[in-house]
Order: structure tokens, then C-alpha cells, then sequence
């Protein structure tokens, strides 16, 4: 004979109770998941994981991309834009940038930019437009120029960052030769 206290569709206590365990269960499961998708979309998440290629120190590499600075926080494009661009237009480069499914990329500051300089490492990524090389920067970071444009968020007072020199420049925004765009988020 079929033991009705051990199915759902039982009309005893003990299923009903199985039942009531069910739909709670299932509710919780669909709360969370809306939640993680909440938080995803929240992030600016992209919709596949990125997967870890390589580390420098504190640095992460993925293979969307994108490096992470675990000491900062900061979300680095891994490459510069390639190419001699103004800073009006590196500007609008970062704000632009997709990489790893992000949408809230932008220009970094010089103090952002200060954390990747390191006097002790030499970049191999080849220069390009008339660069000479030879930056002092993480090789996970593919910059193809000495300079990075920067802004502080506020002013249109437009600086450069010496990745061979280490301190920061002035130039005018017109200036067209040299300096590249490297996006950078927040991703604390």
C-alpha cells in the first residue's frame, strides 16, 4: 500500500507540512537569485565570469580585459587606447569603454595613476607613434606610449602621467601627440 505520509500531494499533516517546506524553499531560492541578479546589474557586471590569466604582485589579469589592483580597488582597461589622442577625446574614450561588461569606466586621476608606477619594472609592450619605450609600469598593463592622460574628477585642467619620468606633466588639451587614454572603475 502507498504511503501517503511521505508525498507532497498527501492530504496528512506531515504533507502538508512537506508542502509548506517547499514553497518556502522555493521562494528563498528565487529571493536570492534575484538578489545576485540584483547586484550584478548593480556592478555594472558583465554577464559571463572573467577568468584569472595572470598576477603581478597585487595585481590580477583577466581574461576580459580588465586588471584588478587588490590594494586599491581599482579596475584597470589592460591596454591603453594605442594610438596619439587629445584630452578631450580620451576623456570620452574612457566614459565610452565596455571592457568585461562595465559601462562606468573613466579617466584616472594622477594618484590613480601614481599606484601603478614602478621605478623597478620595464614595460615590454613595443611603442608605437615615434614612443620610445622603456615605461615603468606592471607588463599585465599594455601601454604603448610614455603618457597617460588624467583628470581630477572636477576641473578641465588637463595633465599627463610619465610612465618613464614618474611625475606628472601639464600639457594643453589640443596636444595630439603622445599621450594615450587608459580607462580605470571603481570596483571596491
Amino acid at each position: 500500500m502507498f504511503d501517503r505520509s511521505n508525498s507532497l500531494s498527501g492530504d496528512t499533516k506531515t504533507g502538508r507540512l512537506k508542502r509548506k517546506n517547499l514553497v518556502l524553499a522555493t521562494a528563498f531560492a528565487f529571493i536570492l537569485m534575484c538578489g545576485s541578479a540584483a547586484e550584478a546589474a548593480k556592478r555594472g557586471a558583465g554577464s559571463s565570469i572573467a577568468g584569472e590569466i595572470a598576477r603581478d604582485g597585487v595585481l590580477i589579469a583577466y581574461d576580459n580585459g580588465t586588471v584588478k589592483d587588490t590594494r586599491t580597488g581599482l579596475m584597470w582597461a589592460s591596454k591603453d587606447n594605442g594610438e596619439s589622442i587629445t584630452w578631450s577625446k580620451a576623456k570620452k574614450y574612457c566614459k565610452n569603454y565596455r571592457a568585461g561588461g562595465y559601462d562606468d569606466w573613466r579617466m584616472p586621476t594622477q594618484d590613480e595613476l601614481a599606484t601603478l608606477y614602478n621605478p623597478g619594472v620595464t614595460n615590454t609592450t613595443p611603442p608605437t607613434g615615434g614612443c620610445k619605450g622603456g615605461y615603468h609600469i606592471t607588463n599585465l598593463i599594455k601601454i604603448t606610449c610614455c603618457c597617460i592622460w588624467s583628470w581630477d574628477g572636477m576641473t578641465e585642467v588637463e595633465t599627463v602621467f610619465h610612465f618613464d619620468l614618474g611625475p606628472k606633466g601639464w600639457s594643453r588639451q589640443s596636444l595630439s601627440y603622445h599621450p594615450r587614454a587608459l580607462p580605470v572603475r571603481d570596483d571596491r
